[in-house]
């Protein structure tokens, strides 16, 4: 009984000094808890302020400065094609050689008109060929005073013409025997009738010698026709009547041709296609741009033009046109530009990817890529704060360089430093301790390093 009494008080005394001891230590464990963390090691890097090309990227299509379908002005049968797919030719080149022989006759029987109307004014061609270029074929060359000049020297006026002086002078011969007595009434009626008679035949002359003239001026304008239809029989190149911005004059431009569409021996007819030609230098590029962008594209931009065939080659060009309006389907505008092609390294119809630079030199905000944290969608940094963190969020990020990167937002400064290691622990307000970034191994050490691992 003793012995179990004994144990019983033994028992409650080791409780109540086990329950002592607890009491003792609880207040140092919730010390511990309301201390706050330790300050978490970080390394930073600055914020700069640098300037950035701010650029637009596009996809198109290359064209031709000029694309042109030449088409026959006359139908014929093709006696020579001059020119193949490939060649390179100039403005006025031939290409075909329709065959001339019926068109040579023609002009034959025109030119036989005009000088047979030329015989009858009494005038060489020489001369003819002067007062058109003096006075044109207007009304002035047929009813003007040069003109009487010449109808007065036309040998069937210059006949009636002599006739009606004549006639003059016998009247007046007569009037004179009459007012004598020495003529009958009869003669003197019929030296006026001769006289009006000779002044009829004179002026019916001159209207026939202007009329003469028309005829003449009439199977000029034949004879012209068939001349330009003769030389319409060689099909050549175009000439354009304002010169690409590459060349200084048109004749320097060369067309290449893209298709040649006819044979020789081949019949064709008026307006049937006998050759397609490109120029192709400089290009123009059809790039379609997203609505968003129509007020940063202007006239004039640099555009940087690459195209598979020459990876890693860039071809300099410049916006040239502006579509004002905007495609309803895509939300996108057409924009122009023209490339230089001196090498020929563009193909018209090529499939290119454009650059365009809005701005050379525009200044940004950046940071060291391993200063951005992304998780669930979200975008942020830590930017130091004294010896604690602030968190900037809602990020956009810009312009990439090496090892940089363009960050813009609302809350983020222009100047300070930003948190690159250590993000996993920190939040808004963390308390943060600075240290220098690990320095780099030796590159003896490294080599050192990499040869002991070798020999294991």
């Amino acid at each position: 009984m003793r012995l179990r009494v004994l144990a019983s008080t033994t028992v409650a005394g080791l409780a109540v000094a086990l329950a002592g001891c607890g009491a003792r230590e609880k207040p140092a464990e919730e010390h511990a808890a309301d201390a706050p963390p330790p300050p978490v090691p970080v390394t930073v890097a600055a914020i700069e302020r640098r300037p950035v090309e701010r650029t637009i990227e596009a996809v198109g299509s290359l064209r031709g400065w000029e694309q042109v379908t030449v088409g026959s002005k006359r139908s014929g049968r093709i006696l020579k094609v001059f020119h193949d797919m490939g060649d390179r030719v100039r403005p006025d080149e031939p290409l075909v050689q329709i065959d001339p022989v019926d068109a040579k006759l023609a002009y034959n029987v025109a030119e036989s008109k005009y000088l047979a109307e030329l015989v009858k004014l009494g005038v060489t061609s020489e001369m003819a060929e002067d007062f058109i270029r003096r006075y044109g074929i207007t009304e002035t060359l047929v009813t003007g005073p040069q003109t009487e000049e010449v109808i007065e020297k036309v040998p069937a006026v210059v006949q009636y013409r002599v006739a009606m002086e004549k006639a003059v002078q016998n009247l007046a011969r007569q009037r004179k025997l009459s007012q004598k007595g020495a003529g009958t009434a009869q003669e003197l009626e019929d030296q006026e009738s001769d006289y009006r008679s000779s002044i009829a035949a004179y002026d019916n002359a001159k209207s026939t010698a202007r009329n003469v003239i028309a005829m003449a001026l009439a199977n000029r304008v034949a004879r012209d026709q068939a001349d330009q239809q003769l030389k319409d029989l060689t099909i050549t190149a175009p000439r354009p009547q304002e010169p690409p911005p590459t060349k200084a004059d048109a004749g320097q431009v060369a067309y290449a041709i893209a298709l040649r569409s006819v044979s020789e021996g081949q019949m064709i007819r008026e307006g049937d296609p006998v050759f397609s030609l490109v120029i192709e230098n400089p290009l123009r590029l059809w790039a379609n741009v997203p609505e968003r962008y129509s007020d940063r594209i202007k006239v004039g931009q640099p555009v940087r033009i690459s195209v598979a065939s020459h990876p890693g080659k860039s071809f300099e060009g410049k916006v040239s046109r502006i579509n004002p309006t905007v495609d309803a389907d895509s939300r996108t505008f057409q924009v122009e530009a023209t490339a230089p092609n001196e090498e020929g390294l563009l193909r018209p119809g090529g499939f290119a990817k454009a650059v365009v630079v809005t701005e050379a030199e525009a200044e940004a905000t950046v940071v060291p890529i391993e200063a951005i944290v992304q998780y669930a969608g979200v975008t942020k940094l830590f930017v130091l704060d004294g010896d604690h963190v602030r968190s900037v969020d809602g990020l956009a990020l810009g312009k990439e360089g090496s090892g940089w990167v363009e960050v813009s937002s609302e809350k983020m400064p222009t100047s300070g430093s930003v948190i690159v290691t250590g993000h996993s622990k920190l939040a808004d307000g963390s308390q943060v301790v600075v240290r220098e970034p690990e320095k780099e191994a030796e590159p003896a050490l490294q080599a050192e390093a990499a040869k002991g691992g070798a020999k294991k």
